[in-house]
């Protein structure tokens, strides 16, 4: 029996991964926001012993507060929210960059060191965090956003470096063009040439990311720790 915390789990990657991962002895904890109908027909899907819905604002402190008690004690944290906003630097508003910088980063941080403990103490537990293709290779229109990714990816390695020796894996997974909702707003501002750069010659699906999740959180990947992932398609090389 597993403990199971997967933020963002209305989006259409984060609830590819909640099927994925999901087993039916689980006890699983999904949060959203706006989709709450979305978590609702995911939780009639997964079938685990518990499913607990969790829907709010991780930019909202008075909710983050209240859900990360909920995570206390998890044996997998999924930290798959995500704030995306496209717009040349100059054009972002305060209220914008607030926005990501507290879903993207703040909400991370507060719900890992909230169950960090509790994994050192058991010697187990995984810690997944989502980044993005744009932490590694510039994008117009997303220098904020991509600086949060990036801030993911050297969280990443630091905890893994803290926890490793205690049995806690922290590994990290960088999308490229995936065919979901934070892509289609990006898609919109630069045209076709997200398309036209990926080696593959088509847009990557949710399920892609979800089967890279699966593996890392699984047994297959003990050996795997503070690593990012690229699941891209050629995209970040520019191909």
């Amino acid at each position: 029996m597993r403990k199971i915390v997967v933020t963002g789990a209305s989006s259409e990657i984060g609830a590819a991964i909640c099927r994925k991962i999901a087993q039916p002895d689980d006890e699983m904890v999904i949060h959203g926001f706006r989709h709450h109908e979305a978590l609702e027909q995911l939780k009639t899907e997964l079938e685990c012993r518990e499913t607990v819905i969790a829907s709010g604002d991780l930019a909202d402190s008075g909710f983050l507060s209240e859900f990360v008690k909920t995570a206390k004690d998890c044996d997998i944290l999924v930290n798959c929210a995500a704030a995306t906003i496209s717009a040349p630097l100059a054009q972002l508003t305060d209220d914008e960059v607030d926005l990501m910088l507290a879903v993207n980063l703040v909400a991370m941080i507060r719900l890992c060191r909230e169950v960090v403990p509790g994994m050192l103490a058991r010697r187990s537990g995984s810690i997944l965090n989502i980044s993005s293709v744009a932490a590694s290779r510039g994008v117009r229109g997303q220098t904020v956003y991509a600086g949060t990714k990036g801030f993911i990816e050297s969280f990443t390695r630091s905890l893994a470096a803290e926890c490793g020796r205690k049995g806690v894996r922290v590994n990290c997974i960088a999308p490229g063009p995936i065919e979901a909702g934070s892509l289609k707003s990006l898609l919109s501002y630069t045209g076709d040439e997200v398309k036209k750069n990926v080696a593959l010659n088509r847009l990557g699906l949710p399920a892609e990311i979800a089967n890279v999740a699966a593996f890392l959180l699984s047994e297959n990947a003990s050996f795997i720790v503070g690593e990012v992932v690229h699941v891209n398609g050629g995209f970040m090389y520019g191909l």
